[in-house]
């Protein structure tokens, strides 16, 4: 899992900048695929628990939310607060066959 690469962004409140972070490198997370891949062989429980184990980490937690807006002409244009958790369901299917498939080239 080491060669796996996701980035989002999130707010470094040490450093007060947003960059972007490799789900990948967050321990638990990691640990949690691992986990998942030896347990469950159909890609339909297994995306089940992918998406709970992304739920647990980085859903609504304030390390792990950024708030998007409008650069210019964005008068009257509500901000949104997403989180990693929104940025990865985004594009949850193209997510989920990314891992997936990577376990066969273990």
């Amino acid at each position: 899992m080491d060669n796996l690469v996701w980035n989002v962004f999130y707010h470094d409140m040490n450093r007060n900048k947003i960059k972007t972070f490799n789900v990948f490198q967050h321990g638990g997370f990691r640990e949690d695929i691992q986990k998942h891949f030896k347990k469950y062989k159909d890609k339909t429980v297994f995306a089940e628990e992918l998406r709970r184990s992304l739920f647990y980490y980085f859903c609504s937690k304030c390390e792990w939310e950024v708030i998007i807006a409008p650069w210019c002409g964005g008068k009257g244009t509500e901000d949104i607060k997403v989180d990693v958790y929104w940025q990865v369901m985004n594009n949850w299917e193209i997510f989920l066959d990314y891992v997936w498939y990577s376990k066969r080239k273990k």
